[in-house]
């Protein structure tokens, strides 16, 4: 029993020792703290490794921006790659430039468009990365996604974690430096009437546009009047002025390129076919009708003279104006007077814009302006315009203007165009005009009636042959085209003859409307920049509805009155920008 007890308490010694160890705490928070330092340390290695990366990778990305924009400028003269590698060069990275691409094309023999890309690579040397070799064995933990056939062809190995690829990509292109717009203007009598100013629309209409003109053509940095030297390089920035109201004239010069009828050549419009409003196209084989010229307006007892298609020369066209000063002044020259056709000036604009028009151009480009000028009627430098759809050193460009909404536009029947009419005047023996005594024609009866000039009865009965003056000296009768009956007549002198039918007819606002969307919609799918500008429109207009419609997108769409309109076109102006970095 003694034995035993010894024995026992021998074994509780020899134990006690390796309980107090079991149970022994001291020195736990100290290996704790040691793993937490290592990872500390781990860490901290990390970021600096990260920290240099990024250091090096941003010196080189702000080198690789600047390289870019400055080599792709037009007015550079350096060779573009040789730019890109002296900019390296002075930054200390000469040696990590890889590949240069430089795309150009040319427009009348200069660069009109050039792009330039630049990839920039270098490798380093991580300090603590490598450790992690073997947790993180998939190196694209470290470079984007899109870079890694880059970071091969720049390093050898994108896996190898002794080596960290610092890659950087810029690209740059400037171009759109030959511009080709039109500016198609509402002048129509509503125009005529005072805007939120006091001043006419008219009147800051001519302020606003002269003021976009300075911006495009002359310099985009300085306000008009300032006195500082125009900047814009000739013939690369083409102006076109199509005033409309109730017609738009394309002038004798324009008009005479068209396949065009030829009734008269008083005036120089065209009716256009609704078609015509489905496509920009304006081919000068095609033939086109010829808008009669005649008076819908004035009274019977009156002389023509409200002709549908207005002849002063301030409303003709100007195409593809190269000059600033020239376009101000046709700027300057209009006013206001007539319907309100924004269909047919949107179909002008934009058929200035179209391919289809460069035999035209070409020609004008080759035509004095006078006999005998060396002035031809558009600057040669514009020979070969409008381009081709997609060049990317080109913008077409249409800003759309007015003040209201599509109103009636008159236009002749077409048995009443053209051909021998219903009314006889006759020539006196001496080959001198008869006097004022018509005689029109009743089909139904087979018989004349004798009228004057204001369409009263010269004799209150049916006579059964023409008026030539009595029978002592009778004059030659002769049957007036109908061409002359509208210059000598108004439509309402005509129509006042209960048994013939009225001459004319005229498209009212719905089918307007509905051509002036189809003529959007066909600029817009040929990627035609449309700029619509609603002049003291109401908000929530039937006017604002079309032209919000009409532009290219909501943003693209502007609502002015007379104190902002200036700034309008401004904004439009500033929105064709030249220089965008791409990456």
């Amino acid at each position: 029993m003694f034995i035993d007890i010894i024995v026992r308490d021998g074994k509780a010694r020899e134990a006690a020792p390796l309980r107090r160890f079991r149970d022994d705490e001291t020195g736990s928070l100290v290996i704790f703290s040691l793993m937490l330092l290592v990872a500390m340390l781990f860490t901290a290695g990390l970021a600096i490794d990260f920290m240099r990366y990024e250091y090096t990778r941003t010196r080189m990305q702000n080198t690789a921006d600047r390289a870019v924009l400055a080599a792709t400028s037009l007015g550079q003269t350096q060779d573009p790659e040789a730019v890109v590698r002296d900019y390296f060069e002075k930054a200390g990275l000469g040696k990590h430039v890889g590949n240069i691409s430089v795309e150009e094309e040319t427009s009348s023999d200069t660069v009109a468009y050039r792009k330039v890309r630049v990839i920039a690579g270098a490798t380093m040397d991580p300090i603590f990365l490598p450790i992690m070799e073997r947790v993180a064995q998939n190196r694209r933990w470290f470079v984007r996604e899109g870079q890694m056939q880059d970071a091969a062809n720049l390093t050898g190995n994108p896996t190898d974690f002794t080596k960290l690829p610092v890659l950087s990509t810029s690209s740059a292109e400037e171009g759109i430096s030959d511009l080709e717009i039109s500016l198609v203007l509402d002048v129509s009598g509503s125009m005529g009437s005072s805007s939120s100013t006091g001043k006419s629309k008219i009147y800051e209409l001519r302020k606003a546009a002269k003021d976009f003109v300075h911006h495009m053509q002359c310099n985009p940095n300085t306000n008009r009047g300032s006195g500082e030297p125009c900047e814009v390089q000739h013939g690369k920035v083409s102006i076109s002025i199509v005033p409309y109201s109730e017609q738009v004239s394309a002038g004798p010069q324009l008009l005479s390129q068209y396949n065009v009828t030829t009734e008269h050549n008083a005036s120089f419009c065209v009716d256009f076919d609704a078609s015509d409003y489905e496509s920009v196209s304006l081919s000068p084989l095609d033939q086109l009708q010829r808008t009669g010229h005649f008076d819908p307006w004035r009274e019977s007892y009156q002389s023509p003279s409200d002709w549908t298609c207005r002849t002063e020369s301030w409303r003709a066209i100007k195409p593809l104006l190269d000059d600033p000063s020239e376009v101000y002044t046709a700027i300057d020259a209009l006013s206001a007077g007539g319907n309100t056709s924004i269909d047919i000036g949107m179909k002008w604009g934009a058929a200035l814009l179209d391919p289809d028009t460069q035999s035209v151009v070409t020609n004008l480009a080759n035509t004095p302006v006078s006999a005998g000028s060396t002035e031809m009627v558009i600057d040669p430098l514009f020979d070969g315009r409008p381009y081709e759809y997609g060049q990317s050193y080109n913008i077409k460009a249409i800003i759309l203007m007015t003040d209201g909404v599509n109103t009636n536009q008159h236009y002749l029947k077409a048995a009443y165009r053209f051909g021998p009419s219903v009314v006889w005047h006759y020539t006196k023996p001496d080959g001198s005009p008869g006097n004022d005594v018509y005689s029109v024609y009743n089909e139904d009866k087979n018989q004349y009636r004798w009228v004057d000039e204001d369409g009263d009865d010269v004799k209150s009965s049916w006579q059964n042959a023409v008026y030539v003056g009595g029978t002592s000296n009778p004059g030659t009768p002769y049957q007036m085209s109908y061409p002359e009956v509208w210059a000598k007549f108004t439509t309402d002198w005509f129509n006042d003859f209960w048994w013939l039918p009225d001459a004319e007819l005229a498209h009212g606002n719905s089918t307007k409307n509905s051509r002036l969307a189809n003529m959007c919609r066909a600029a817009k799918d040929k990627d035609i920049l449309v700029y619509t500008i609603g002049f003291e429109v109401g908000k929530g207009s039937a006017a604002e509805t079309v032209m919000r419609n009409c532009a290219s997108t909501i943003n693209h769409f502007f609502l002015a009155d007379g104190m902002n309109l200036s700034d309008v076109f401004g904004a439009i102006a500033s929105s064709i920008n030249q220089l965008k970095l791409t990456e």
